[in-house]
C-alpha cells in the first residue's frame, strides 16, 4: 500500500513560472472581484498592497520553520554527540521545498507590489 500524496507538495512540482503565473492570476482575480465588490475600481491598488503583505508574510514562513527545525537538529546532535552534517544532509530536500516556496510568494509579493502602484497610476 503506497502512501498517499500531498496534493500541496504535487502542485510544488509543477515549473517554477507555471506556479508563479497560476498565483499571480488568483491573487489578481481575488484583488478584481473584491473591487468590483466594494464598487469602486480604484480599491484595487489598496488590495494589491494588502495582497502584497500577505505574500510576503507566506514567504516567510518557511525560513522561521527552518530555522527552528535547524537548530533543534544541532541542539539534539550536540546532546547525544552525534554528526551534524549527517543530519543536516537528510534536510537538504525540506529545506529546497521552503525556498522554493519563499522564492515563489517573494517573488509574487515582488509583483504585486509593482502593480499595486501601476493600478495606482491607472486609476
Amino acid at each position: 500500500m503506497e502512501p498517499r500524496s500531498n496534493f500541496f507538495f504535487d502542485q510544488l512540482e509543477k515549473p517554477f513560472w507555471q506556479l508563479y503565473l497560476l498565483i499571480l492570476l488568483i491573487v489578481t482575480t481575488l484583488v478584481l472581484f473584491g473591487a468590483l465588490l466594494l464598487g469602486d475600481i480604484r480599491q484595487m491598488s489598496n488590495l494589491y498592497f494588502w495582497s502584497t503583505l500577505i505574500m510576503f508574510i507566506i514567504a516567510a514562513i518557511p525560513i522561521f520553520f527552518e530555522i527552528g527545525s535547524s537548530a533543534r537538529i544541532i541542539g539534539r546532535s550536540l546532546k547525544e554527540g552525534d554528526e551534524i552534517g549527517d543530519q543536516m544532509k537528510n534536510k537538504k530536500q525540506t529545506f529546497d521545498r521552503g525556498a522554493r516556496i519563499t522564492y515563489l510568494f517573494g517573488l509574487t509579493g515582488i509583483t504585486t507590489f509593482i502593480l499595486a502602484f501601476l493600478a495606482l497610476g491607472l486609476f
